[in-house]
């Protein structure tokens, strides 16, 4: 078994099918976070106090949190989506000392293809501080840079062959097998560095609501 290293950052990953519980999910593992940026291609994560539509008001989001012990917002891309996501990560990525949480990424990415930005973001985050959630739809779209360097999964159910072959490159053929047998809300946990994985039926919890922007 290989041994963890002491991680300096942490990337989680969260593959699911349409309605299994992925946003859920995330708005759970970030319940603990202090401060927290999502990136929100939907509009989804309004349990977040401030939510921001322009890159503008991102920037300006981060001068008012400079000195604050916790803030949580959401960034909702325009139609130039990739673009948008491109700023947003240049921002995130100057400001860092939080934990970024980018929703859907295969919105806005392909298997071989992720924007700039956000790339560096996945490679060098944590030289600023700055642990990484990502959810996507197929696991076969996601892009195999940032599974590469993901230390935790956590799987929804997952029937397309692609996907689950996807699934088995990454994390094994035992761990494809069971993601393929899984019901509509239930989950797998698999760490890159331990080689566990576990199914839960646990409903995950909201999350509490940091300060709003006053």
């Amino acid at each position: 078994m290989t041994s963890q290293p002491e991680l300096q950052n942490k990337i989680t990953g969260i593959i699911g099918r349409k309605g299994t519980g992925k946003s859920t999910k995330l708005e759970e593992l970030l319940a603990g976070r202090d401060r927290i940026l999502v990136i929100d291609p939907q509009a989804e994560h309004n349990w977040t106090p401030n939510e921001i539509s322009s890159l503008e008001g991102l920037n300006e989001f981060f001068r008012w949190n400079r000195k604050k012990q916790e803030w949580a917002a959401s960034f909702v891309p325009g139609e130039s989506i990739e673009e948008d996501v491109e700023d947003a990560c240049r921002i995130a990525y100057k400001a860092g000392d939080h934990a970024l949480a980018i929703d859907e990424i295969s919105l806005f990415t392909t298997a071989g293809h992720m924007p700039r930005a956000l790339g560096r973001t996945i490679r060098t985050g944590r030289h600023r501080k700055m642990d990484i959630y990502w959810t996507g739809l197929r696991a076969n779209e996601v892009p195999r840079t940032l599974t590469a360097l993901t230390d935790e999964f956590i799987l929804f159910s997952q029937t397309e062959p692609l996907d689950l072959d996807a699934i088995a490159k990454r994390c094994g053929v035992d761990v494809a097998d069971r993601v393929g047998a899984l019901k509509l809300h239930e989950y797998l946990i698999w760490d890159v560095w331990n080689g566990l994985s576990f199914e839960s039926h646990a409903s995950p919890q909201p999350a509490s609501e940091p300060e709003a922007v006053s």
